[in-house]
């Protein structure tokens, strides 16, 4: 039903981020609730150039620990959500790694939740906020 990207693991992660509380209620409240398997390979470059400062293995033992106990599904990657990347690269302007998510979305048939408003140029795309998630999907709680 849901899609997440990066920027809602990272708003997550961090209780510093003004977005964490409303991530945090994201993961608590909405189900089924997944992952872009590209949010991995982003995070990990993103901790290798150094814009991203935490404790290696702890973070990844962490974000195993919270996908698990929460439900959250990791999507397999698939050579489609590379070809509809480039498709969207080109006729949308995306960063690498928007393209992947957007396309992993729309080849899942998924909702994308994301802070980037990017996403809301992308026809082809249902794409909703994270304070806009909450309303529409947020009363879908974990008994």
């Amino acid at each position: 039903m849901v899609l997440i990207e990066t920027d809602v693991v990272l708003a997550l992660a961090s209780n510093r981020d003004k977005h964490h509380n409303e991530a945090v209620e994201i993961v608590k409240r909405i189900r089924p609730l997944k992952l872009s398997p590209y949010t991995l390979i982003e995070l990990d470059l993103l901790i290798l150039s150094g814009k991203l400062k935490v404790r290696v293995p702890m973070f990844h033992e962490g974000l195993n620990k919270t996908l698990s106990y929460y439900g959250i599904e990791l999507i397999r990657p698939s050579p489609k959500h590379l070809e509809g990347g480039w498709e969207l690269r080109e006729k949308y302007g995306l960063t690498y790694f928007d393209s992947l998510h957007a396309s992993t979305a729309m080849i899942e048939k998924e909702v994308l939740v994301s802070y980037d408003r990017a996403y809301s140029n992308i026809e082809e795309l249902k794409y909703t906020t994270p304070q806009e998630a909450l309303k529409q999907y947020g009363s879908i709680a974990k008994s």
